[in-house]
């Protein structure tokens, strides 16, 4: 009997098991539906929009869901509008740069360009952020980011230059450099852990208490949730140098909350439909407000 109860009970824990499993698979599948079909749905793409932004302040990766990322990567878009024109002599978006020549030529590749173990660009980085700050305070937000890219990327050639002291620049300074700064930037809002090499065991990171913790608490909590979706006028798709016609056009509004309390209600944002996906129409949307909940000024 004792042997028959003790199999019954390895059946009992099986069969949990299964249900455990089957369960989770479940939301698995429903999440990675939910995070894939996300701009099948004008609400949806609205308050990631305004999601990405707030946790962060990073406005920067917000883009991929607006129209700037509608034929492809936004980081293509930055490379084809900003970095080669900076790169390739009279080069214009659109061109082909496979038979172009131009700074980042290997044969620009100084010693300390060839030889950097890390630290250099270290120094760039460094270099860097104060501008970054101050383009983004300067702009309230990433809204212009034509300025934004235009200054950021005059600069960083200059600091480049200056401390590895050679001509060579490619796409790869560009979002080494500016992707570090914004992972700063946003660790200053919401803090950070220590963090050390799993191989060393070296210091790398030291824990940061973020803007968002001084203000809301260590365990903040910032959520979003679009409260209403109206048609709107559709905008002109010219501004965006895209060749689609918009089905429809909405003004999504999204509430922001900290801590279950209402911080800023009806954020505006203009969301089109192309074929069967929504993308934020960026240029009718204004996110300084995004930017500042958590303070007077930046």
């Amino acid at each position: 009997m004792a042997e028959n109860k003790k199999e019954f009970n390895t059946k009992v824990y099986g069969i949990f098991a299964i249900i455990i499993v089957a369960a989770a698979l479940v939301a698995l599948t429903l999440f990675a539906y939910t995070s894939r079909y996300t701009a099948l749905s004008p609400e949806k793409t609205a308050r990631l929009y305004v999601d990405t932004i707030v946790q962060s302040g990073d406005g920067y990766n917000a883009y991929k869901n607006s129209l700037l990322s509608y034929e492809g990567k936004f980081g293509d878009f930055i490379r084809n509008n900003y970095i080669y024109p900076e790169i390739y002599e009279n080069y214009k978006p659109g061109d082909s740069t496979k038979d172009l020549k131009g700074l980042n030529d290997k044969e620009l590749k100084g010693e300390k360009t060839l030889n950097d173990d890390g630290s250099l660009q270290g120094k760039v980085t460094e270099r860097m952020y104060g501008c970054f700050l101050d383009l983004v305070r300067e702009n309230n937000g990433f809204d212009n980011y034509d300025a934004i890219f235009k200054a950021y990327i005059s600069e960083l050639k200059k600091v480049r230059k200056e401390i590895f002291e050679d001509d060579y620049f490619d796409d790869e300074a560009f979002f080494t450099t500016f992707e570090a700064n914004l992972s700063k930037y946003g660790e200053s809002l919401t803090g950070c852990e220590d963090e050390f090499d799993k191989n060393t065991g070296v210091q790398t990171k030291e824990a940061v208490k973020g803007k968002y913790q001084e203000l809301f608490g260590d365990d903040y909590e910032i959520k979003t949730e679009a409260v209403s979706a109206e048609n709107a006028d559709i905008p002109d798709i010219g501004e965006y140098g895209i060749d689609a016609e918009i089905a429809e056009a909405k003004t999504v509004k999204v509430n922001v909350l900290v801590n279950g309390e209402l911080k800023l209600e009806g954020i505006e944002i203009t969301v089109v439909r192309i074929g069967h996906s929504w993308y934020v129409a960026n240029k009718s949307c204004d996110t300084s407000s995004l930017y500042k909940f958590y303070n007077d000024e930046m």
